[in-house]
């Protein structure tokens, strides 16, 4: 006879111990009932690592390696109102090629040269108003420039030796990358097509046979929205699909071919090369193409992605990142969230409550970073792998509808042991009714008594850095 909420039931009474979860990962729609639950229905700011839960990716202010070895804070730019666009790329400066950060703001750019421990950011105020949305790095004549472009601002050459200098022709251009010596461009007109500059010159955007030019596409796939180069193709990036140019030995003959594809609607600055792929995020999910067929590379993504407002991405050791504001936050802190895609097991690791804008990666001599701009200070911040968060954390996980393969009869938990390197509170919703329990280094196995016919498990961490071990449950039945 075993007795649940005043109420008798006659039978034997078996117990089990079993793992709560084997900390698989993420995945929304998996539907299991039964204990152990391998993948999560929500969680962020944690990541799965060998069956554990750690430290998700993580940002604190960038300190770049000098030439002597040492690290050391970079200063924060100068900007009106602490807000601009990070790129990152590369000058030659005194002969010599050199990193270089750029801060774009309205009507101004600054740029600072990594490895010089005197380095400050250096203003340049000579060109079109409007802040600078892409930007890309060219060699011409044996010098390393970056071309900027943006919002009605034209395009703004950078030599690290010349100064600068506005393209007196060129477009209003929000997307711009080169391939195969040309310069190619995104512009902000009505009609579908991709624009492109004189062979082996930037400076010269005038259309003529022989010069620069625009490729128009058939608009089936909509609007253009970005162009991403990768090996012998330029995909042209459209509103509900993909294009691949091909542009062939003297630049003077295009091909243009609509890849077949069928996604929702693309964000514009989602698509990434990652390694022999283009990745790209939809409103309903994440999606690659190899520049012949496009297919979904996961459905874990989709949710995440159905009330985001935009979304911008990089690629980043193995893993598609991919920063957006879904109108969710983390208890205290910022509007931002991001989900990092293992290309290779298809695993999602959410952040949530993140204060930062503008990823970019940042590939250079001394420092291979991944860095972003500070939402509330300005500063540049760079990623962590694991700990050393910028701000405290609030990390979450969850799975609910747990009746341990028996839905209509009642179960107890008797007690629950979890080892674990900080903190933790555990929270159990035994028919909805919630019970909270700490747990701690010092605090291993706690007696529990919850019962209930469906369980919902929840581990909230506002620790710094943790790393939890699959809970261990003891659980009651009458059979």
């Amino acid at each position: 006879m075993i007795r649940y909420d005043g109420k008798y039931a006659l039978g034997k009474v078996v117990k089990r111990r079993v793992p709560l979860t084997d900390f698989g990962g993420y995945d929304p729609d998996d539907a299991d009932r039964s204990l152990p639950k391998s993948m999560c229905d929500e969680a962020f700011n944690f990541a799965f690592d060998r069956g554990r839960l750690t430290d998700g990716v993580s940002f604190s202010p960038f300190r770049q390696t000098l030439d002597d070895g040492r690290a050391q804070a970079l200063p924060v730019p100068q900007t009106q109102f602490g807000e601009y666009e990070l790129f990152a790329g590369k000058l030659k400066i005194d002969g010599k090629t050199r990193d270089v950060l750029f801060a774009s703001e309205s009507q101004r750019l600054s740029y600072l040269v990594l490895g010089d421990e005197n380095a400050t950011w250096q203003t340049k105020t000579d060109m079109s108003p409007g802040t600078f949305v892409s930007a890309v790095g060219y060699v011409f004549e044996d010098d390393d420039l970056m071309l900027f472009a943006g919002r009605g601002a034209g395009v703004y050459i950078l030599s690290g030796s010349n100064g600068g200098q506005t393209v007196a022709n060129a477009l209003p251009i929000r997307d711009i990358r080169t391939y195969r010596e040309r310069v190619f461009a995104v512009v902000d007109r009505e009609r579908p097509c991709v624009w492109f500059s004189d062979a082996f010159d930037p400076y010269d955007w005038s259309v003529s046979l022989d010069a620069g030019g625009y490729i128009y596409t058939d608009g089936s796939a909509g609007k253009v929205l970005a162009i991403v180069p990768m090996s012998d193709f330029l995909f042209v990036v459209c509103e509900y699909g993909l294009y691949r140019l091909t542009a062939y030995s003297d630049q003077s003959s295009f091909t243009l071919k609509r890849i077949s594809s069928d996604t929702g609607r693309i964000f514009a600055k989602s698509a990434v090369v990652c390694g022999d792929s283009l990745v790209f995020a939809a409103g309903d999910g994440v999606y690659g193409s190899d520049g012949y067929g496009v297919r979904k590379l996961t459905s874990r993504a989709d949710k995440l992605l159905a009330d985001a407002k935009d979304v911008s991405a990089v690629f980043w050791r193995g893993k598609y990142l991919a920063c957006f504001d879904d109108g969710k936050s983390a208890p205290g802190g910022g509007d931002g969230a991001m989900f990092a895609l293992d290309l290779d097991s298809g695993n999602i690791d959410v952040s949530r409550g993140l204060d930062f804008a503008s990823p970019t990666a940042l590939r250079g001599e001394k420092d291979n970073r991944l860095l972003a701009r500070s939402k509330e200070d300005g500063a540049v911040l760079a990623a962590n792998d694991r700990g050393g968060v910028y701000r405290k954390r609030f990390a979450y996980w969850h799975i609910g509808g747990i009746d341990l393969g028996l839905p209509c009869d009642k179960k107890r938990i008797v007690q629950i042991e979890c080892r674990t390197s900080a903190p933790f509170t555990l929270g159990i919703v035994a028919d909805g009714e919630r019970h909270e329990y700490l747990f701690s280094p010092a605090i291993a196995k706690r007696l529990i008594g919850v019962a209930g016919r469906e369980f919902e498990f929840d581990i909230t961490c506002r620790a710094p850095s943790a790393v939890i071990s699959p809970p261990l449950v003891t659980i009651e039945t009458a059979i």
